[in-house]
């Protein structure tokens, strides 16, 4: 009796597990990117979060190759993107904004989130704030 329970338990969570996935599938609608794509100018940047849909959530890091931090948060928002594929990630060089003043070395890395083409938040020299 006792392996009989211990057997009807994974049946369950094997079930709960399917039920599960099954359900996030269903709810799980609109386009999946899974990746940490490259902007290359500001005019791509724009479309990005202009032609979007309005109920994605776009995550853009500004970066520059040599500052603090750029390289290890473009890896960390890779591996996020791979397990939030719901959500847009991007980077673009602080050098093809086309604003690149506005972005000096000290205000980077910066995150920017947008969702339904509006600004939701932002995050400035994100080392400094996270270390």
């Amino acid at each position: 009796l006792i392996n009989g329970d211990k057997e009807d338990e994974t049946c369950l969570r094997r079930y709960r597990k399917r039920c599960m996935q099954d359900m996030h599938q269903r709810l799980s609608f609109g386009p999946k990117y899974g990746y940490l794509s490259e902007l290359q100018s500001g005019e791509q940047f724009l479309e990005t979060i202009e032609k979007e849909r309005k109920t994605t959530t776009i995550i853009v890091h500004i970066y520059e190759d040599g500052v603090k931090g750029c390289d290890l948060l473009n890896s960390s928002l890779t591996c996020l993107a791979a397990e939030y594929c719901m959500v847009r990630f991007c980077k673009i060089k602080a050098s093809n904004t086309g604003a690149e003043d506005r972005f000096s070395s000290d205000v980077l890395p910066t995150l920017l989130v947008y969702r339904g083409g509006e600004l939701v938040s932002n995050f400035i020299s994100v080392t400094e704030q996270f270390n």
